[in-house]
């Protein structure tokens, strides 16, 4: 696994804009990350039909939405839910400013992984981003959070990572990624606006 893990952060810069669907990387990482949880854990979508295509290789956008479902996973020991939805939306460029990463202005696919898990203590956030190495998890060595991150800087991407508000519980992970700029013909074309937010707080669970 670490070993994987290193080969996958050495190739995680390579930028690879060739368009891809959401929905297909989504099904391929669900498959392999589902078996992962127990039988209390369940995996919902909200992906809307054409939805349209994203700048960056089915591969690497594979790689984030696995790193981020698998942290989503392991977070929620004890059951509870894994959700994954998404969205076309148009960011503004202080939007772009509130994530963390290569974001600017303009058409983005808003992706947002949440979990029902027992969350993270404010001084376990602040190290996640700092130190790539940094993990609570005993199985890992915390790489996963840093190759979805180099992931999505070099494709122009970022990252918000905040707790679930009260009364709930978990980590709400966005990602947003730029829109492809010639989608195949098939892809429709949504509106929306981008989700609020304050401050990036780095609040992932290093993978």
């Amino acid at each position: 696994m670490f070993t994987q893990q290193l080969h996958q952060l050495s190739r995680s810069g390579q930028v690879k804009p060739n368009p891809s669907a959401l929905a297909v990387a989504m099904a391929k990482e669900e498959a392999r990350v589902k078996p992962l949880g127990g039988p209390n854990l369940r995996f919902e979508k909200d992906l809307p039909a054409g939805l349209p295509a994203v700048a960056i290789e089915a591969g690497p956008l594979q790689t984030v939405l696995g790193h981020l479902m698998e942290n989503a996973v392991e977070a929620s020991p004890q059951g509870g839910v894994v959700r994954v939805a998404a969205r076309a939306v148009e960011l503004s460029e202080s939007d772009a400013r509130s994530y963390l990463g290569k974001a600017g202005g303009g058409g983005h696919l808003l992706v947002t992984v949440t979990d029902t898990g027992t969350g993270i203590k404010p001084e376990v956030r602040r190290r996640l981003f700092a130190e790539p190495f940094f993990t609570t998890k005993v199985r890992h060595r915390g790489l996963g959070l840093a190759i979805a991150y180099r992931v999505l800087c070099a494709h122009r991407g970022g990252i918000q990572i905040d707790a679930v508000p009260p009364p709930g519980t978990g980590i709400q992970v966005r990602v947003v990624l730029p829109l492809a700029a010639h989608p195949p013909a098939a892809a429709g074309t949504l509106t929306g606006h981008a989700a609020s937010a304050g401050n990036i707080s780095a609040t992932a669970v290093g993978g």
